[in-house]
């Protein structure tokens, strides 16, 4: 393995040395590799691809993202024109890229571990036991993913395994030099002063109040701005298990959940079994064996016992129940000793060893009523499922037969739901999320129908899709509110501050053009400063490349940690309607040494660049190998941007 990767990223690698690799990186993706096929992939790497579900599944994970973080949420067209499509497939493409090389170097992962790994997972283990619960597996993964299944979820979980244990050959062991992480260090800790003057919008005269042709024509340059998304109405017979519980509480009696109750416990799925940590030292002979043994009960350290008898070494186990240990009669026998007792055994395969228990663990039983409400909840909910499916069955026929949902729903004294108006996202016309509660999740929480809903064409039925709870819906939309700019009369105080707002800017970028060429011409900031008044403000401020200064411009400060003394940096000020100019006054060198935890964090952090560094070659190499291809029809179908 090793040789073949180093044959793929050798070329590459050099690339790194010479400084080409930023070049390469900054071409990543780009048009020429856009080509047309595939009619079900966004992105493809060689002969692996990612289905167009997937890509619409986490877009439209990315798009809730995106709402939860800024308040409100993006059309499709704003999130296309954002780039919100191309950072999705760029991490396809990596994942893809990583996944090829796996498959040709033939790196595995043991399904066993990747069970394992689930297990551990602290979201999946039960509140009661603390033990990893299926039931609670299944629960997260349909909330957070309508239709993405256990047996999906256990795939992906060996992808990544498997690339994760690709990298790790690739980057494992690098270590950045002590010599560079002093210099690196030396570098970013140098004290920089300078003058900073701002300007704010007094420094020009307020525009004067535009036409409303003015406002027509900034508004229709700036239409995605004040474009409303698309809102559908629509009309469903949703049947959740959340929505049958409290119907089917009577139906369950104390002796069934009893009875769930003593299977759970035979099964192992309630408490913790017994367990206990097992040493065992291979021994040549019975005598070296029951030696070891003695040696052991009297308290001797393993090692030390080994060393004295000449064995290999020991073996510990710690945490197994019955049954986990590999020979039966090591298990047997590790099972019929107490705490702190030892004994000489002959394994299944004849030979001798000493086993020992250091300590033991009590099976733990939770009381009945400690689990019953929980009990009495699961079993609900898997009657309210087979309640759901029965009753889908029938709505599934009569839908066929060509019933409205209206009859169905007052023949079978079914509940109908009705959403004025949505947008994609679940989000009604005044701003309301259709969340739901926790108990009752609401539409806003269901991705997949969501899609269907915004998919599927006016004024028809559906047939029965299942939801992301585990019911089933079938639905009709009404009527919808096609995507469109709003209209001048509606939002003229908004369109009328953003051009003020505009005005403004450019008005303060030219003056500020201005003021600097007056300093290259002997003005200072100062007298500056000394005419404008209250339209100005002048400091002194310190720059730092560890701690950056949050209120100044990220390029201002760029410009003045890459200025020499005396030279003048400018641009857009950090707050609105502002404008900076800033003279590099003074740099002083660090002096301090580089030691300890300082030297690690710093040597951690340069590692961490050539490690994305030769991550990004290793990409480059196999790319090289497996061509890469993208799919923009396919990409703007699924968002519902027209082609460009």
């Amino acid at each position: 393995m090793a040789n073949s990767i180093g044959e793929k990223i050798r070329g590459a690698f050099v690339a790194i040395l010479v400084g080409l690799l930023v070049l390469a990186f900054a071409v990543w993706g780009v048009n020429d590799i856009f080509v047309q096929g595939a009619r079900n992939a966004v992105v493809s790497v060689g002969d692996a691809s990612i289905p167009t579900r997937d890509f619409d599944r986490d877009f439209q994970a990315r798009l809730r993202e995106i709402a939860s973080q800024r308040g409100e949420g993006l059309t499709n067209e704003e999130a296309y024109q954002q780039g919100v499509h191309r950072e999705l497939l760029v991490q396809y493409q990596t994942q893809l890229a990583i996944e090829k090389d796996a498959q040709d170097l033939g790196v595995g992962v043991n399904r066993a571990d990747a069970k394992a790994y689930i297990e551990a997972i602290p979201a999946f283990r039960s509140d009661i036991t603390q033990e990893f619960s299926r039931d609670k597996l299944e629960s997260a993964l349909a909330q957070s993913r309508n239709g993405y299944s256990v047996k999906k979820f256990e795939e992906d979980i060996l992808r990544d395994l498997r690339r994760a244990q690709t990298v790790e050959a690739i980057v494992g062991g690098i270590k950045a030099p002590s010599g560079f992480a002093k210099r690196q260090f030396d570098f970013i800790s140098e004290q920089r002063r300078a003058t900073v003057l701002t300007l704010n919008k007094d420094a020009v005269p307020a525009p004067e109040t535009p036409s409303d042709d003015v406002l027509q024509t900034f508004l229709d340059d700036n239409a995605a701005r004040y474009t409303a998304p698309e809102f559908r109405q629509v009309t469903m017979i949703r049947l959740e298990p959340s929505g049958y519980l409290p119907d089917l509480a009577g139906d369950i009696t104390e002796e069934d959940v009893k009875e769930e109750y003593e299977s759970r416990l035979a099964r192992g799925a309630l408490g913790t079994k017994a367990s206990r940590d097992v040493i065992v030292l291979s021994a040549p002979d019975k005598a070296t064996a029951e030696d070891a043994a003695t040696r052991l009960a009297a308290g001797e350290a393993p090692e030390l016992v080994a060393s004295a008898l000449g064995l290999t070494g020991s073996e510990r186990f710690d945490g197994v129940a019955k049954d986990q240990l590999l020979d039966p009669v090591t298990d047997d026998t590790a099972f019929s000793l107490s705490e702190g007792q030892s004994a000489a055994s002959e394994n299944s395969l004849g030979g001798w060893e000493a086993i020992f228990i250091p300590s033991v663990t009590e099976a733990n039983t939770p009381a009945f009523s400690s689990v019953e409400a929980e009990i009495r909840r699961t079993l609900g909910e898997e009657l309210a499922k087979t309640r759901i499916f029965e009753i889908s069955d029938e709505l599934d026929e009569r839908l066929l037969n060509g019933e409205t949902l209206e009859a169905i729903a007052a023949e079978l004294n079914l509940p109908m739901e009705s959403y004025d108006y949505i947008n994609r996202i679940g989000q009604t016309q005044d701003g309301l999320v259709m969340n739901g509660s926790q108990a009752i999740p609401g539409i806003a929480q269901d991705d997949e129908l969501l899609r269907l809903i915004f998919t599927e064409d006016i004024g028809f039925d559906t047939d029965i899709f299942p939801t992301a709870q585990g019911g089933y819906v079938s639905f009709r939309v009404t009527d919808v509110i096609d995507s469109k700019v709003r209209p001048l009369e509606e939002i003229k105080d908004d369109v009328l501050e953003a051009w003020i707002s505009e005005q403004t800017t450019k008005a303060l970028t030219q003056r500020g053009l201005d003021l600097a060429k007056d300093v290259r011409e002997g003005r200072t900031l100062e007298e500056i400063a000394g005419e404008l008044g209250s339209a100005a403000t002048l400091e002194e401020r310190g720059i730092s490349r560890t701690q950056p200064p949050r209120d100044l411009a990220g390029a201002v400060v760029v410009d003045l940690l890459t200025s020499d003394v005396g030279d003048l940096a400018r641009g857009a000020g950090a707050a609105p309607l502002t404008y900076t100019l800033a003279r590099l006054d003074s740099i002083t060198p660090n002096t301090d040494g580089l030691a300890g935890e300082i030297l690690d964090t710093v040597q951690s952090n340069i590692t961490s660049e050539i490690s994305g560094d030769i991550q990004s070659a290793y990409r480059a190499a196999i790319l090289k190998e497996h061509e890469l291809r993208e799919y923009p029809d396919q990409v703007r179908a699924i968002m519902g941007i027209e082609g460009e």
